[in-house]
């Protein structure tokens, strides 16, 4: 496939997505639906400048006294979309929602849903990705153990934690975690090039997994086979409707991974 028609393709999922949060903005879903999808737009290239008003006024809007919003997932999504649109103008917004966040986690330190819940990865590794100015040294190592606990379980756990060590440019306390991570998540591709929750999971292979997958393998690139990044870049490709998302339960979230894989990937030359 050339580049000008990946181009149209991820064009077709902008413009899809673009809809999406322009829709979900009238129905008056929560607010971390339609900035993580705005997110997702301008990591792939789209301007801040068409980011609507309303949207941007309604998150601001949102934002309670003690600088988070509705959780610790809402905190993260609506802080990364203030830094995205404009990160000066909204410094003391994203170090008020920070304040938040530290405040919130679980008696270990980490983040899940509250500060009740247990440490999960997909929180905690996704937020220091996005946010890596509280990803402290204590902290990292903390994720190291918690995946350690769970190695080999699922693979977008495998992916949250490869993008937060590498966002920290993170040495690892097991020198070889990183490498045996990659490992296994490239051995838990299938054949048809996605991903699911692991290679033997019952359910067929979904955006969500192979995006957040190839995310993750992406953050070390020069430790993964071309050809694994080329198989999910084609099953990406080849799973997309006309419309531009793909068949996934949370449509904008599937369509957001989605298309941030894509644009990624496209900057890849070697898959061009």
């Amino acid at each position: 496939m050339n580049n000008s028609k990946l181009k149209f393709q991820m064009f077709r999922a902008i413009c899809s997505l673009k809809e999406m949060t322009s829709e979900m903005n009238r129905k008056n879903l929560e607010i971390k639906r339609i900035t993580k999808t705005c997110c997702a737009l301008m990591a792939s290239g789209m301007s801040k400048v068409c980011v609507p008003a309303v949207i941007l006024e309604r998150c601001l809007q949102m934002q309670n006294a003690d600088g988070g919003w509705v959780s610790v997932a809402d905190t993260v999504w609506n802080t990364c979309f203030l830094m995205q649109v404009d990160a000066i103008a909204y410094a003391d917004r994203v170090a008020s929602a920070e304040v938040y966040l530290n405040k919130n986690t679980n008696e270990e330190g980490l983040w899940g849903r509250s500060s009740r819940d247990m440490s999960r990865i997909p929180v905690t590794g996704l937020l220091l990705y996005l946010l890596p100015s509280l990803a402290t040294p204590k902290r990292l190592q903390m994720l190291e153990k918690l995946w350690i606990s769970e190695i080999y379980s699922l693979t977008y756990k495998a992916a949250y934690t490869l993008m937060a060590f590498s966002k920290s440019e993170y040495v690892p306390v097991n020198l070889s975690i990183i490498d045996d991570t990659i490992r296994w998540l490239v051995e838990n591709q299938r054949i048809d090039g996605g991903f699911a929750p692991w290679k033997e999971h019952p359910v067929a292979s979904d955006v969500f997994c192979t995006s957040v997958a190839v995310l993750g393998l992406l953050q070390y690139r020069n430790r993964v086979p071309i050809a694994v990044l080329s198989r999910s870049k084609e099953w990406l490709l080849a799973n997309q409707l006309p419309s531009g998302i793909w068949a996934y339960h949370e449509i904008e979230d599937g369509a957001s991974f989605g298309l941030w894989a894509l644009s990624e990937l496209s900057k890849i030359s070697e898959l061009q």
